[in-house]
């Protein structure tokens, strides 16, 4: 009986952990983390670090929404991948100074 109860214990606690980890994969925290790694690989200012954060947000929400767990071999789905990643170029590029741009576009590949 006491290895029911602490089997049924330990499977509650997995549970409420499983919910923590998916809680840290929030747009907003994986937004901050591309800015940070791109601030320390092409020295953004703070304005710039700024204006990344919602730029990184608006794409990560993109793919949340219309990207995330569907298959990327269906036309509507690459369509609506590609005119993401096109935002979001476009937008970096906007943000970014030419060397800057290019310094992403290394690291990129």
């Amino acid at each position: 009986m006491k290895k029911i109860i602490t089997l049924g214990f330990f499977a509650i606690a997995l549970f409420f952990s499983t919910q923590t980890i998916s809680a840290q994969e929030r747009v907003e925290d994986i937004a901050k983390l591309q800015v940070a790694k791109l601030s320390e690989a092409v020295q953004l200012t703070g304005e710039q670090q700024r204006t990344l954060f919602r730029v990184f947000v608006a794409k990560e929400s993109g793919y949340a929404k219309q990207i995330k767990g569907k298959d990327l071999n269906n036309t509507d789905v690459a369509k609506a991948k590609t005119a993401i990643d096109a935002t979001f170029e476009k937008e970096l590029k906007a943000v970014l100074t030419a060397e800057q741009f290019k310094k992403y576009q290394d690291i990129k590949q």
